[in-house]
């Protein structure tokens, strides 16, 4: 009798574990900033890339920046295909208003390769995920001196870059480390 009683606790709680554990299983979605441009995002997206962006864009309240106001430009190329998702604060001059980008391209891009590995030899080695590390190159301490910091890493045949002002430093990381935890999307 009690381990009829036990049994069919056990299995109400196993039910209620699975329903819950379907309730909270919901898919990620980018930063709000993204979402009115993401049906733009995932049409120019070169076949074959997988972007991914994070769930929260992160600034400084020292750049007093509305991120409602940003304005999203995406930046598609098919020979050799590569893809940049770039945030501005005007409308006017996007060099003197460029915020902060994201981007992607094939593992077998040279160009990429080379910053990869640039990155690897001379950044800072972050754990973004399980056998999944980014490496962080500060602009300030570039030579020439650089505004703007980088987190490179490739993920699933991918190489993955932010770049961002280097007062964003602990903000890129938080970006970096939401990017290469959410699953990559493709092309509609």
């Amino acid at each position: 009798m009690l381990y009829r009683i036990w049994q069919s606790c056990f299995w109400g709680v196993s039910l209620f574990l699975g329903v819950f554990s379907l309730a909270v299983t919901v898919e990620a979605q980018p930063a709000p900033v993204f979402i009115p441009f993401m049906e733009r995002i995932q049409k120019n997206l070169p076949v074959g890339l997988a972007m991914r962006l994070p769930t929260q864009l992160r600034v400084n309240d020292l750049l007093d920046i509305d991120p409602n106001q940003l304005i999203v430009r995406v930046f598609p190329s098919q020979a050799p295909p590569s893809y940049m998702v770039s945030l501005f604060t005007c409308d006017r001059s996007p060099n003197s208003c460029l915020l902060g980008s994201f981007s992607v391209n094939p593992k077998e891009s040279a160009s990429a390769r080379r910053d990869l590995e640039r990155h690897e030899t001379l950044g800072d080695r972050i754990t973004l995920a399980p056998n999944v590390a980014g490496y962080l190159i500060e602009g300030p301490s570039q030579n020439p001196s650089y505004s703007f910091s980088t987190v490179m890493w490739q993920q699933n045949d991918m190489i993955y870059t932010i770049s961002f002002p280097a007062i964003e430093r602990q903000n890129i990381l938080y970006m970096a480390l939401s990017m290469a935890r959410e699953q990559g999307f493709y092309r509609r």
